[in-house]
């Protein structure tokens, strides 16, 4: 009998937090403050594929070195996003799949030995989109379209980015990798 409460317990929990962590992606309404969170979490996934590395992960393997592929120099991802499937599955908890493959192209990320590569670069952003403002331009049924600005610099200036969200399975998912970088 305490194992099935058990059980039951745990399944409990489970669907808890896993319909509380989903409730502001599933919506049928996307505001202005959860495009914000989104953008915000997509940004992150972003910036971990261009590093090749997801900063929320401790402890995982990232190969040291780099390899030629095709006359450029390349470096492996770190095991938590290293293969194909990984980096795809990731990407896909903010981005479409549309958008993921143009990504990939664009950024000529390759599957080396059944590993994931990408070119040998350093990259950064000096947007704050902690403190960028969201105005909805664009609604249709499973499409929203909302444009931010977003503060930088010392001297503080602002840049505009539009965002297209698109609802895919009953979920917002931004349509262009490009848009949050």
């Amino acid at each position: 009998m305490k194992k099935w409460l058990g059980i039951l317990m745990a399944s409990a929990a489970f669907l808890t937090f896993s319909m509380g962590a989903s409730a502001q992606t599933t919506s049928g309404n996307l505001s202005s403050s959860n495009a914000l969170k989104l953008a915000q979490t997509a940004r992150e996934h972003y910036w971990s594929a261009m590093n090749g590395h997801n900063v929320k992960v401790t402890n995982s393997a990232c190969p040291q070195g780099s390899f030629q592929y095709k006359g450029t120099d390349y470096r492996f991802f770190c095991s938590e996003i290293g293969t194909k499937e990984k980096l795809v599955n990731y990407m896909n908890e903010s981005f479409t799949l549309n958008a993921i493959d143009k990504g990939l192209k664009k950024y000529r990320f390759v599957e080396y030995k059944g590993k994931m590569a990408q070119p040998n670069a350093d990259g950064g952003s000096l947007l704050e989109w902690n403190k960028a403002k969201t105005k909805l331009i664009y609604q249709r049924k499973d499409i929203r379209q909302f444009e931010f600005t977003i503060p930088y610099g010392e001297k503080v200036q602002y840049e505009k980015r539009k965002v297209t969200f698109v609802k895919v399975r009953g979920k917002w998912q931004i349509n262009d990798m490009d848009a949050v970088r």
